[in-house]
């Protein structure tokens, strides 16, 4: 009588524990969703770059004294052919009028032989004057016109000494840090420089690849601050060396900025976006998306009946926190963005926001 009622038992909860298997289901998995984009994509490839200003010109004194005055002040807009500083001018001064009586000197010496030449021009045709005294004379003249030659070339230096005791600005652009102030003196550093920032380029490097992949002449180009996705300023390509250098295997290439853009400056390192194209029509999804295993890329679709599929994917150009898919996508519509870590192929899933 026990064990047929024990046997009863164990059927019972057999049929039971065989009744709760096949009606038991896993939950949904909550995941987030993104439908699939399609739209033309622009092409690009991504540099390192720096930006250099326009023009930079080191002002470097031409004579050598003591900085009287400094006439300018650092940093601030300097006009082409202001005065920047000025040199103890007493000693050019003094080799200015030392030259112009040297000069004096030499041409009066010029004008007294000048003379005589022109008393014994009457005495020639008379033959009263010997060849020889004719021929030292002549001489004379051509020696003190060659001195007085030299006397002027000498005055014109001393002049210009004189003159550069003035500097003034070579170029238009804002004033650096002065290197010396007034009482100091100087030879042939350089003082201050004079940095144009309009407009402003961008100095980067190409591979050879991406060389070849470059339609246009001038192909436009984007900057961008690192780690920031805000466009700063906006241009074009103006200048392509025209040789590869063979150790680096790079190119160097400079870009011109238009006048609307964000604060930049001269050395600041950037993002440089070079376009070369675009694809029409392109599928795009949210870079979270797209996961990794030993076999590459893949994806999580969802299907029709809410359960999900595994796809690997073969992927394109980025574009704003989304990647273009170029293989995979065929007939999904909706892609897996949070919540991959409990998915299998199969399972079933709940779209929450």
């Amino acid at each position: 009588m026990k064990k047929l009622f024990l046997f009863a038992t164990l059927l019972l909860l057999y049929a039971c524990s065989e009744k709760s298997q096949q009606s038991f289901e896993l939950p949904p998995v909550p995941v987030q969703t993104a439908e699939i984009e399609t739209r033309d994509v622009p092409l690009f490839f991504e540099a390192l770059g720096v930006i250099k200003p326009s023009q930079t010109a080191d002002v470097r004194p031409q004579v050598s004294g003591m900085i009287k005055e400094v006439h300018f002040t650092e940093g601030e807009w300097v006009e082409e052919g202001a005065l920047l500083y000025t040199i103890d001018d007493a000693p050019y001064a003094i080799r200015v009028q030392e030259q112009q009586s040297q000069l004096a000197q030499d041409l009066a010496h010029l004008n007294n032989v000048k003379k005589k030449y022109e008393r014994f021009k009457s005495l020639t045709k008379q033959d009263l004057v010997a060849k020889v005294e004719w021929d030292d004379l002549e001489t004379k003249i051509a020696l003190h016109e060659a001195s007085v030659q030299a006397d002027e070339a000498r005055l014109s230096a001393a002049k210009l000494d004189l003159e550069h005791c003035r500097i003034i600005a070579p170029i238009t652009g804002f004033a650096g840090k002065t290197a010396l102030g007034k009482g100091n003196m100087v030879s042939d550093t350089p003082l201050m420089r004079l940095t144009q920032n309009d407009p402003l380029y961008v100095d980067f490097l190409i591979t050879e690849r991406e060389l070849q992949q470059i339609a246009s002449a001038k192909p436009l180009i984007k900057v961008y601050l690192a780690g920031k996705e805000e466009c700063i300023a906006a241009g074009k390509v103006t200048f392509m060396d025209h040789a590869i250098d063979p150790k680096s295997g790079m190119l160097a290439a400079t870009g011109i900025l238009a006048k609307s853009h964000k604060p930049l400056w001269p050395g600041q390192s950037v993002r440089v976006h070079l376009f070369f194209g675009k694809k029409e029509k392109a599928q795009l999804i949210p870079m979270r998306a797209v996961k990794t295993n030993q076999e590459g890329p893949y994806i999580f679709t969802v299907k029709e009946d809410n359960t999900v599929e595994i796809r690997p994917i073969k992927l394109g150009p980025e574009e704003k926190g989304q990647i273009v898919v170029e293989e995979g996508l065929e007939g999904a519509v909706k892609v897996v963005t949070q919540g991959q870590l409990r998915l299998f192929p199969g399972a079933k899933v709940e779209e929450i926001r």
